[in-house]
């Protein structure tokens, strides 16, 4: 199999076949990656677009020194951090609790993003493992996505999260102990 800094190189010298490669290679890992930190398909697939028009835009950005996977990836992950920055439109909801009190108080909503809607998903594993994912702060989750859905090693999580080794280990460390510690009453229950 030809290696991905091959198949760019030659897609930068303007053989148009290899972007094609290049798209059959990579969309699928893209696409759960996006998926993974923004939890809709819909803008999981326009990061995914987006990421594919940032590499031919920027082709000629791309060096052989640096791995492929690893670039592609940080692309991924600047274009995902963009669309969480502009998702996140959060604002508190107050209402006064009868018309004559001066004092306002907080409209708690429930959290309904993560209920199961059938009875087989409150008992499936991988349910319970994607709500528990979701549960991790943002640079956890990246982390221990790109290390165990995408099996990249330590320093290349910490070139696409622009981090230092130690980090990406701290990181890694802490999203698999909160893992572990939501799971544990599942492992429990399985035994």
């Amino acid at each position: 199999m030809r290696k991905d800094k091959e198949i760019m190189m030659e897609y930068k010298s303007g053989d148009i076949n290899a972007l094609e490669e290049i798209f059959q290679r990579y969309k699928r890992p893209m696409l759960n990656y996006a998926f993974k930190l923004l939890n809709n398909y819909a803008d999981a697939e326009d990061v995914v677009g987006e990421v594919f028009y940032v590499l031919t835009a920027q082709k000629d950005a791309y060096q052989p020194q640096a791995k492929f996977s690893t670039w592609l990836y940080t692309i991924a992950h600047n274009l995902c951090i963009d669309r969480i920055r502009k998702n996140k439109k959060i604002f508190p909801l107050w209402f006064k609790k009868n018309k004559t009190d001066k004092d306002y108080e907080e409209l708690d909503i429930p959290d309904t993003k993560f209920l199961p809607n059938t009875p087989a998903e409150e008992k499936d594993t991988s349910f319970f493992v994607k709500r528990s994912l979701e549960k991790l702060p943002l640079e956890q989750k990246e982390a221990i996505v790109l290390r165990e859905y995408h099996g990249l090693n330590y320093e290349d999580i910490g070139k696409v999260l622009n981090c230092s080794l130690e980090k990406v280990k701290i990181l890694i460390f802490r999203a698999r102990e909160r893992l572990r510690k939501e799971l544990l009453p599942l492992m429990e229950e399985l035994k």
